[in-house]
């Protein structure tokens, strides 16, 4: 109960209202499951009987208003009567089916949206702890088993109403017979329910533990695929695979098989149990009169009642097998809470400086500070470097500075007002090239208006920033220029093309202050001079803020900062800097 609680807390209001709809239309549904099978003993009853008002005196006002038809007339009514039912009932399960089956579908594109809406709102420092093929696969394989968990708990749902509409009928036309029935399979259900439900809960452990693994395997292979290559490495990331990917259709494949048990075990308890009923009867002294029609009934309700205890015992396997991924999508969403970070409260204008105020940051999962007291600034319109060797906290201070990271003390106010009173506001003031710069699989034009739909992209605002980044004349010698496809990461690139695009990306929206976190420092010399030429014809039109450990990086800004160990350890014109370096 407690399990079907969470999954029921897993809807929205909405959801939740249309499921209690679903339980009315079922309610319908069991009705005339149970009214089908019902009708079948009249039916038999007036083949069998010449003389009826005679055998059930009941009946007769009946006949006497339909006029007294001949046994030939009745039997024809019946049959109409009992294929009109049963045509009503067909269309209206189907109409059932096509409603649950709906209902699955919204629940799974609504899980998924709502899961993913979640992680794209959760700060960077969220990201830094995750690993992406987990939440990849939380997004989708966590949300496609817990949505089957949705559709098996409506299956089980409609079919014990349907069961419990049947032995209710049964029972009042024989209860002793329908007691020992009941009694057999229940019997039967319960052990096997009983001997399986751990093994079921260890296989659906097994699968999402592994079935991530598997994600994340695939992810790692195919997106180091060039080092993967170079090393030779394809044996070991195979090797790897295997295991999870074994491991995972290993635990699906025996739940599946467990699945297929109940009906060989339920068709030998069928047989059994029809014997029983006849055997009940022959003691009771009923004659065949009342033997055949009876067991006529019961045979229909074993054909009607049998899918449904199959159905029954693998839902309640397929539920019991998803509820670790249940449990896992459950607390993702009570411990992963949408953040409210794109939201802004005060306008900002970038005009006067940046200043950043005796901040100090360590990682989560870290003792030691990554940064501690540091203090700088940045005037509108200047050209600022941040030098230091690796791990002296420069992409940290660049994190922050980008508004990524939140300093644990001190505060950056931009213009006077701090920054976390209006993060998105400035976000939206800056420009940013990272190290490698992220290009999908999609032309120049989309690449460069990232994330931008098709009938919003400003062609001329990414000319210009193609002619800021000096890329204008190589675009335009293309073939297919904008709608060139660059490939997946950019591979059709060289490193210095994927720069430029990365810093034509940045100033696709006109930002006041471009940030460079490392962007020269996987190029050669040749290269890194082009674009550094392409950064520093920006000077004095954009705020430059440019993190490197390479000192001919540097050598055209106005003013140095250098770190080291989270600390600033000098500061000053550039050339003073770096001549205190070279020293």
């Amino acid at each position: 109960m407690k399990n079907f609680k969470k999954i029921w807390q897993l809807l929205s209001k909405k959801q939740q209202r249309s499921m209690l709809v679903l339980f009315i239309f079922m309610l319908v549904g069991m009705g005339l499951e149970t009214l089908g099978i019902g009708l079948i003993v009249p039916a038999m009853i007036l083949m069998m009987q010449s003389d009826l008002a005679t055998k059930f005196p009941e009946v007769q006002p009946l006949l006497d208003v339909i006029g007294n038809p001949t046994q030939e007339k009745l039997i024809i009514l019946s049959m109409l009567l009992l294929l009109s039912v049963y045509v009503i009932k067909t269309f209206f399960l189907a109409f059932l089916f096509w409603k649950q089956t709906s209902f699955a579908s919204l629940v799974t594109i609504d899980l998924s949206q709502r899961l993913f809406t979640i992680y794209l709102h959760q700060p960077y420092s969220f990201h830094l702890q995750r690993n992406s093929a987990q939440l990849i696969h939380n997004i989708t394989a966590l949300v496609g088993q817990t949505a089957k968990s949705f559709t098996l708990s409506l299956l089980l749902l409609s079919e014990i109403m349907v069961l419990l509409g049947v032995s209710i009928l049964l029972f009042m036309v024989e209860p002793i017979g329908t007691l020992a029935v009941l009694l057999i399979f229940g019997a039967v259900a319960w052990l096997f329910s009983l001997m399986s439900r751990n093994r079921i809960l260890e296989w659906g452990s097994t699968y999402n533990h592994h079935e991530g693994l598997r994600l994340q395997r695939i992810q790692e292979g195919l997106g180091g695929a060039k080092d993967v290559k170079i090393l030779g490495r394809e044996s070991s990331f195979l090797k790897q695979y295997l295991y999870h990917n074994k491991s995972s259709n290993e635990a699906l494949k025996y739940q599946t098989v467990l699945q297929s048990m109940p009906r060989l075990l339920f068709e030998l308890m069928a047989v059994l149990s029809l014997a029983s009923i006849v055997f009940v009867m022959l003691v009771q002294d009923k004659t065949v009169e009342i033997i055949i029609p009876t067991l006529g009934l019961f045979a229909a309700a074993a054909f009607r009642m049998m899918p449904s205890i199959n159905r029954i015992l693998g839902a309640v396997q397929g539920i019991r097998f998803s509820l670790p991924m249940v449990e896992k999508l459950y607390e993702e969403f009570n411990t992963t809470q949408l953040q409210n970070n794109f939201s802004s409260d005060k306008a900002m204008e970038f005009k006067e400086v940046v200043k950043i105020n005796d901040i100090s940051y360590k990682y989560p999962s870290s003792d030691t500070w990554a940064l501690e007291k540091i203090s700088c600034r940045v005037a509108q319109g200047a050209f600022v470097g941040f030098i230091g060797s690796s791990g002296a906290g420069k992409s940290t201070l660049v994190d922050i500075i980008l508004g990524l990271l939140q300093p644990l003390k001190g505060s950056i106010s931009i213009d006077g007002i701090n920054m976390l009173e209006s993060i998105r506001s400035w976000q939206n003031e800056v420009g940013y090239v990272p190290q490698s710069i992220f290009l999908t699989d999609d032309t120049l034009m989309r690449n460069i208006a990232f994330g931008i739909p098709n009938n919003k992209i400003d062609k001329k605002m990414v000319w210009k920033a193609l002619e800021s980044a000096q890329l204008k004349e190589f675009v335009e010698e293309l073939p297919e220029g904008l709608d060139t496809v660059v490939g997946e990461r950019g591979v059709r690139l060289s490193g210095g093309q994927r720069q430029r695009i990365g810093i034509a990306r940045a100033l696709y929206h006109d930002p006041s202050v471009l940030v460079l976190d490392e962007a020269t420092s996987s190029l050669d010399t040749a290269t890194e001079k082009g674009v550094m030429d392409a950064v520093r014809d920006l000077k004095g039109k954009k705020t430059l803020i440019i993190i490197t450990h390479r000192l001919s990086t540097v050598e055209g800004c106005d003013y140095l900062y250098r770190l080291e160990k989270g600390k600033i350890v000098d500061e000053g014109k550039a050339v003073d800097v770096i001549e205190d370096i070279l020293q």
